[in-house]
């Protein structure tokens, strides 16, 4: 399966525990509108579909879904 990773930056905090969670480490922070904020930048086709992120965000602000 393919899976999609979708980051709202309006929800998330920047604490990037789902960054440090990431196994394939397709998540990194950076500053958008001069907060930190979590986001997809590498290839969701790399996304494993653990979960791990949206288990550990706690804001929910990442949604991930099988395609």
């Amino acid at each position: 399966p393919v899976y999609i990773v979708a980051i709202d930056p309006d929800t998330c905090d920047g604490n990037a525990a789902c960054v440090e969670g990431c196994p394939v480490t397709i998540l990194s922070t950076e500053e958008v509108g001069g907060h930190k904020k979590c986001v997809v930048s590498g290839a969701t086709a790399d996304c494993i579909g653990c979960m791990v992120c949206v288990e550990v965000c706690l804001t929910g602000a990442i949604k991930v879904t099988e395609f």
